[in-house]
């Protein structure tokens, strides 16, 4: 499905519900369009600072002539020439500016990207190229105002506040060749404080401060019955099951007799790291395939 630009630009988030091979192509396309949007960036940076120093530069000059106090109406036209290559100048850098901000737009998130083409890769190995995948990937900053979920006043600073955000990044839904159908969220987290201060000087200044809470990995397998019908057996033994690299740490874990619905939480301090992320991903996969796979072998012994 081709990627519609402009909705990119103005929302940062690809969603689309196609076969898989289909969502693997985009994904391929938002990483060269990512590329070429930080090329021209960056290019677009060089020429602002070119035509600021440019304008500088005329502008010191009409300032050196016009106090120069040499009158003749020579002067005056070389003046009024430099005022306007310095107008031009400005607006030109004006331009400049905005391109380069048009473009930065569209540098996606690096992280996100390759934990999530990793992910593509892992998956493909399970999945038919021709089933239907959704798939939503969002490259917006936590702290936006689609993404704060509550406000709640700051437990010790009188009239400070701390708004909530959890930014849901990446959501995954298929079907294995085995018929089992999987959910996958990523959801980043984090909080802002803010209020005013008084300084040591006396003034109050506003402050603010944004603490990164980590990541909630969401993983839920909607395993078929026949197949995997002894996963209810197995329920006490679930967690014995579950191996987590460091820095990850189980928040809950439940298993029905239909379902297994799995969360993890991921430090802070490697939130970001998509080599963790991806290592914690395949280890919840992993875990509960430990658990389907043990529970496929006790259903052949009682058939």
């Amino acid at each position: 499905m081709p990627i519609e630009l402009q909705q990119f630009r103005k929302q940062l988030i690809y969603e689309a519900t196609e076969p898989f091979a289909s969502i693997t192509t985009d994904l391929d396309d938002l990483a060269t369009l990512s590329r070429l949007s930080e090329l021209r960036k960056n290019k677009y940076g060089k020429i602002a600072l070119y035509y600021f120093l440019g304008a500088v530069t005329l502008g010191v000059l009409i300032f050196i002539i016009s106090g120069s106090g040499i009158a003749s109406a020579w002067i005056g036209v070389v003046i009024s020439l430099l005022n306007l290559g310095f107008i031009g100048l400005i607006i030109a850098w004006i331009y400049a500016l905005i391109m380069r901000y048009k473009f930065g737009r569209l540098n996606i998130i690096n992280y996100r990207y390759e934990v999530t083409e990793k992910i593509l890769k892992m998956l493909a190995r399970d999945i038919d190229k021709m089933t239907l995948v959704y798939m939503k990937l969002s490259f917006q900053k936590n702290e936006t105002n689609e993404n704060k979920v509550d406000t709640i006043p700051h437990p010790y600073k009188a009239g400070w506040k701390i708004d909530i955000y959890q930014n849901q990044w990446l959501n995954i839904q298929g079907k294995f060749l085995d018929r089992t159908r999987f959910a996958l969220t990523v959801t980043g987290l984090s909080k802002r404080q803010y209020g005013w201060k008084r300084s040591s000087s006396g003034k109050n200044k506003h402050k603010s401060k944004v603490k990164f809470g980590g990541l909630d990995v969401n993983l839920s397998l909607i395993y078929p019955q026949r197949r995997y019908g002894a996963v209810k057996v197995l329920k006490n033994e679930v967690s014995e099951a579950i191996k987590l690299p460091k820095l990850a740490a189980v928040r809950n874990l439940k298993v029905t007799d239909k379902a297994m619905h799995f969360t993890v939480r991921v430090e802070p301090n490697v939130a970001e790291s998509q080599e963790k992320i991806y290592q914690t991903i395949v280890a919840m996969f992993l875990s509960l395939y430990q658990v389907l796979n043990l529970a496929k072998m006790l259903s052949k012994e009682t058939v």
